[in-house]
């Protein structure tokens, strides 16, 4: 019998925490319920979660400091930020902290239970092989993973360069893989003058 994924929610509304623990016990979940960050500290101490919710704006440790201080502790364990903010700048330095993912509030549970899944199974196989390709870092492909997972309409390669702040070379290499492993989809686009441009999108798959 497989061991029940166990998901830490980080939230100071007791509301949202109790729709957490019912979307978690629903899907077969272990819920793990802290109402600060303090609170979830003293929960770590004694358990290692399988993926961690943590709201964006709490009093005292918000969200993106409580992600840097996981990060410490839980390099590897995914992290996804609870927001009503849906602005770059506020994804971008989610990303900075080292988040994964986001879900927007209010909550949808099937859009969090599909984000949930992918990075349980993505963390799931990450333990047990690396890439095989030559140059690609899991730490990086996880986060353009959790990126284009955000990205609902074809980007080209100059536009994802400014969103994930990854160089366009290093990118296209990381596409190629993600193309090959069916992770991601491309497409052609010309512009100006017939000049056709190569646009990225998620697939929905893992």
């Amino acid at each position: 019998m497989a061991i029940a994924k166990k998901i830490l929610a980080i939230d100071d509304n007791t509301d949202i925490l109790y729709t957490l623990e019912q979307i978690c016990r629903f899907q077969g979940w272990t819920p793990l319920l802290a109402e600060s960050y303090d609170a979830a500290e003293r929960i770590l101490e004694k358990n290692k979660p399988d993926l961690i919710l943590v709201d964006y704006h709490m009093p005292g440790v918000d969200g993106i400091r409580a992600v840097r201080e996981i990060r410490q502790v839980l390099p590897d364990t995914p992290v996804i930020v609870l927001t009503i903010e849906e602005t770059e700048k506020v994804m971008t330095r989610f990303f900075e902290a080292g988040a994964n993912d986001y879900a927007l509030k209010p909550i949808k549970a099937i859009d969090l239970i599909a984000r949930i899944r992918a990075h349980l199974q993505f963390s799931e196989r990450s333990r047990y092989y690396q890439p095989r390709d030559k140059g690609i870092s899991e730490v990086t492909l996880e986060k353009i993973v959790g990126i284009m997972q955000n990205i609902r309409d074809f980007q080209d390669i100059d536009e994802l360069e400014e969103i994930t702040g990854i160089k366009k070379k290093t990118l296209y290499r990381y596409f190629q893989y993600m193309i090959r492993e069916k992770m991601i989809e491309q497409d052609l686009s010309y512009g100006e003058m017939g000049r056709p441009r190569t646009l990225y999108r998620w697939n929905g798959r893992m």
